[in-house]
């Protein structure tokens, strides 16, 4: 290669480095704009209520416990001690026989300036029955102890209780309970409990019902804390996304919305020694719960980002075609046309975020590409003096945005239709190129200068 054509890849390489800096910008723009949202989704949140999480019901009973402890007198080998009376209070919480789950989500979007949140109001009944505890569930007890229990509470747990709309009306047995707030003698962070009439250890089975309506924002979540939970849950959002540590067994989502059904088992929900434990509200991470996210099916943001990130590759792409037309045709572009319209390309991707805060990802992709089409297009007519070849630079590049577009929409195959859009570019410059001669093409470069100096 003669030096005209390695000085002249050398500079367009320069240039596409130079060009990492717009996109480098665009970015960090998309980062702060998606931090943005973010905080407009907390003050969404903070003035409703944030992502809910519900635990329990359980039955939470103080006890005091009156026992001996032998106290070592002194340090003589005689091994003399004495008795001294001591008193302890423990938490004996019992979690459900079983537990059923009934919820019906009303879900809206609600806006913070430009930006929107998806508000939920769950009206639900949570029902099940607590079996009496067994010897064995009482707590390890000292020398010559004596119990005394107190009233038992049947608690919830809830992440945020600003959501809760009106008081939860609960029932244990045939008895309505007045509901009180905090989580009373449990280990729960937040919540409500209501306290039973009789104190002392239940001797028979108890049956409960509590009935709520409840706010939240984004996602609802619930840890199946029974031998046996049953849940199910339907709403009219269209785009719901069920995580955290199972799956529902059933599930139908449509256009109107969806429902959903989950069953665990105390065997597949490993997180009943936890609460008893008393560490329901610091143990409890998002695999011990099941999740249903009320998610927008089109991130701008994270799909803006993709883009970006393809944009070194239509940077690389317009360069060489540029460069294996002037090359071929042997029409001299000027660096600075090379960097103006990568440029365009640069401020495609701006243009991108920008519109789609306004309007549909789809419409706002069209309108950027549009006009950056329409640019460069105009642009190269010029520099490439006919419309021709500019109409078939914007060709190729509609092209190109068009399979970006089907790149962003297929995540799940993103990476194989990346693939095959640069295999499919590479190879059509090779074939396209395949009968230059590029040391003719450098030797001519430099007898045109020199025929020029002379």
């Amino acid at each position: 290669m003669q030096r005209p054509l390695l000085w002249k890849c050398l500079l367009l390489s320069v240039l596409g480095l130079v060009l990492m800096l717009p996109l480098g910008m665009i970015e960090r723009t998309i980062s702060e704009r998606s931090y943005y949202r973010s905080e407009a989704v907390r003050s969404i949140a903070a003035s409703t209520a944030g992502p809910q999480t519900l635990i329990g019901p359980i039955l939470a009973i103080p006890v005091r416990e009156d026992y001996d402890e032998e106290v070592p007198v002194g340090r003589d080998e005689e091994g003399r001690v004495r008795i001294i009376r001591r008193s302890r209070t423990q938490v004996l919480t019992v979690l459900p026989k079983r537990l059923e789950v009934d919820g019906s989500l009303g879900v809206e979007r609600r806006a913070y300036g430009i930006h929107e949140a998806s508000v939920f109001e769950l009206q639900g009944s949570l029902k099940g029955s607590f079996d009496p505890p067994t010897e064995a569930d009482l707590p390890t007890r000292g020398r010559n102890s004596v119990l005394t229990w107190g009233k038992p509470s049947l608690v919830l747990g809830i992440d945020d209780v600003r959501g809760l709309s009106g008081e939860p009306k609960v029932k244990v047995g045939e008895s309505d309970l007045a509901v009180a707030r905090g989580t009373g003698p449990s280990g729960l962070k937040s919540g409500f409990h209501a306290e039973l009439a009789a104190a002392g250890l239940p001797t028979k089975p108890l049956g409960f019902r509590v009935d709520l309506k409840l706010a939240g924002t984004e996602s609802i979540a619930i840890a199946p804390l029974a031998e046996m939970t049953t849940a199910e849950l339907r709403g009219n959002w269209p785009h719901p996304s069920f995580g955290g540590g199972f799956l529902p067994r059933e599930r139908q989502v449509g256009n109107d919305g969806f429902r959903a059904r989950w069953s665990v088992s105390s065997l597949a929900a490993d997180i009943q020694r936890d609460a008893l434990g008393g560490k329901e509200g610091r143990n409890l991470g998002d695999n011990a719960v099941f999740r249903v996210r009320l998610i927008d099916p089109v991130d701008i943001y994270q799909q803006a980002t993709r883009a970006v990130k393809y944009g070194v590759l239509f940077i690389v792409l317009i360069f060489a075609g540029f460069f294996a037309f002037e090359t071929i045709k042997a029409l001299p572009i000027h660096p600075i046309q090379y960097l103006l319209v990568g440029l365009a390309i640069a401020v495609f991707f701006l243009l991108l975020v920008s519109l789609s805060e306004h309007l549909a990802f789809a419409w706002s992709y069209l309108a950027a590409a549009a006009a950056s089409i329409a640019l460069i297009t105009i642009y190269l007519a010029a520099v490439l003096r006919g419309w021709r070849p500019g109409l078939s630079a914007g060709s190729a590049l509609g092209l190109l945005y068009g399979a970006l577009f089907g790149v962003l929409r297929s995540e799940q195959n993103a990476l194989l239709l990346g693939s095959l859009l640069l295999f499919v570019v590479l190879a059509a410059l090779m074939l396209g190129t395949r009968k230059v001669d590029w040391y003719a093409v450098g030797l001519g470069s430099r007898r045109n200068n020199e025929g020029a100096r002379t």
